[in-house]
């Protein structure tokens, strides 16, 4: 039988019916209509340019690409083709690479978090910059719109931020903002930085830590606070002398659809 049905030429090739009906509908092959039945069937040529466009597709080759290896392209575009398209995958693979680590540093950043809950280390607080983006809970505006790096592209190196102020603990809830902490190895661009507003650099420094899990308006109606003091009160005696950051780390819900956050205070030492 020198010619198929689409439904044989899909069982014969493995390539779907659908496939072969696009394929056939932007110009890359085209059928036979029978003139009794106006049933279209596919020759051999058919048969062999369908895997020549799935080979090309395999290679990552847009459609329109592949319509131009398999009807236009001689040796040279051929060959430049090739070469563009292992240019392209080198990027990709390297996207990908980056991808790999942070999800790798996510992981091991969550891993036995739950265990650290309620304990208190004293530790080595890397450093970081933090973009201040609301008073309380109303947005600055201006922050908004005169940005000159955006930290959201290095997430997950950039996180969520709480500063909770002095005043914080004394009994103003107002004082506390929210923004956008990114470590300093993560910001190549230090000359960037310089120019940026209401940009907050916390230094590396010695730090007492510990690990909460909140949740409701936990920040606006001060039970950070209270969880703050009760845990600080197993390291010091002293009333906190010092702005005090919260990095939330994940969020996850309950059954009940309750939203926990998991946060690292950093409360860094006065010596």
């Amino acid at each position: 039988m020198n010619e198929k049905t689409i439904g044989a030429l899909s069982k014969f090739t493995g390539i779907s019916a659908h496939t072969i009906k696009y394929y056939e509908k932007i110009g890359m092959v085209s059928a036979q209509r029978q003139a009794s039945s106006n049933y279209r069937s596919y020759n051999v040529r058919v048969c062999t340019d369908l895997y020549e466009c799935i080979k090309y597709r395999n290679m990552g080759f847009s459609l329109k690409q592949t319509k131009e290896l398999l009807k236009e392209a001689d040796d040279e575009r051929l060959l430049a083709l090739l070469k563009e398209r292992n240019i392209q995958l080198e990027e990709e693979i390297e996207q990908l690479l980056q991808m790999q680590q942070r999800v790798t540093y996510y992981e091991k950043e969550i891993e036995n978090f739950d265990q650290k809950i309620g304990k208190w280390y004293i530790e080595e607080s890397p450093a970081f910059y933090f973009r201040v983006q609301t008073k309380g809970l109303a947005y600055e505006e201006q922050v908004l719109q005169d940005m000159n790096i955006n930290f959201i592209d290095y997430s997950p190196l950039c996180k969520t931020v709480v500063c909770l102020k002095k005043e914080y603990f004394e009994g103003d809830f107002n004082e506390f903002a929210w923004g956008l902490g990114v470590m300093e190895d993560a910001i190549p661009q230090k000359d960037v930085l310089e120019t940026e507003r209401d940009l907050l650099y916390v230094q590396s420094k010695r730090s007492f830590v510990t690990y909460l899990r909140m949740t409701g308006k936990y920040v606006s109606d001060g039970s950070i606070a209270q969880a703050i003091r009760e845990q600080y009160r197993k390291y010091s005696i002293d009333k906190l002398k010092t702005d005090v950051f919260g990095i939330r780390v994940k969020i996850t819900h309950d059954e009940k659809g309750n939203d926990w956050n998991y946060l690292k205070i950093i409360v860094p030492i006065i010596e």
